[in-house]
């Protein structure tokens, strides 16, 4: 079977992601993967008239050289960390690219945005795979995922360091429900002791199937609405 046959639809964090009040579809970079939107754009047609949003799509791939063209321009959610009026944005070249992230510069610097790029090892799918922005100033991050360092923005925050293995275990795709909770799969019980210690309430959930799969708790969530911008 070629790499344009067959269909995922795992994780609805890739498809689509929110950023203050635009509702963004994204472009996945595998092709299997590209129709992963429609089981929920009915939710996000619904989500768009019941509130102020704008809501929009990146432009088709191009793919006049090929279904495997790595031209794009293709954006996932699950490079996209938003952070008040700063958004950062990872690639590893297993997923965004630069063409996506040069259509979102375009798209958001007219609403007051900054966008980040965030250069990941080539072995990290995502951002979210390397970094979790737990609360204001609490990060989980996988420092050797990223090849630039930690970006300015994040350099004086309070750091839980994971390694290389346990990032690629998705070690650092927790789930923070607000300031003070955050859910966790039991395997990564270091990281929540860390977490108790800093006064935060732990729930611990195994996800070692969805693990198996390539996505953990963030992988699986995507919020409909941003109180950011």
């Amino acid at each position: 079977m070629g790499k344009e046959d067959g269909y995922s639809n795992f994780f609805v964090r890739d498809p689509f992601f929110t950023i203050g009040h635009f509702l963004i579809e994204g472009t996945l970079i595998f092709p299997h993967r590209r129709n992963e939107i429609l089981p929920v754009r009915n939710i996000l047609t619904t989500a768009s008239n019941e509130d102020s949003c704008l809501y929009l799509s990146i432009p088709k791939p191009d793919i006049s050289e090929g279904q495997d063209s790595e031209e794009g321009p293709f954006l996932e959610g699950g490079d996209v960390l938003v952070l008040d009026k700063t958004i950062f944005v990872g690639r590893s070249g297993l997923a965004s690219n630069k063409n996506g992230i040069i259509w979102l510069k375009n798209l958001v610097s007219n609403f007051g945005y900054e966008v980040v790029e965030v250069p990941l090892h080539e072995t990290i799918l995502h951002l979210d795979c390397a970094i979790s922005l737990v609360r204001d100033g609490l990060m989980i991050v996988c420092e050797e995922a990223l090849l630039n360092g930690i970006p300015e923005q994040l350099k004086d925050w309070d750091k839980i360091n994971v390694t290389l293995e346990d990032a690629s275990k998705l070690a650092t795709n927790g789930l923070p429900i607000n300031e003070n909770v955050y859910i966790t799969d039991p395997e990564f019980k270091c990281i929540g002791d860390e977490l108790e210690k800093r006064g935060m309430k732990i729930e611990y959930i195994s996800f070692k199937i969805s693990r198996s799969f390539g996505g953990s708790f963030r992988c699986s969530t995507q919020p409909l609405l941003r109180n950011d911008g």
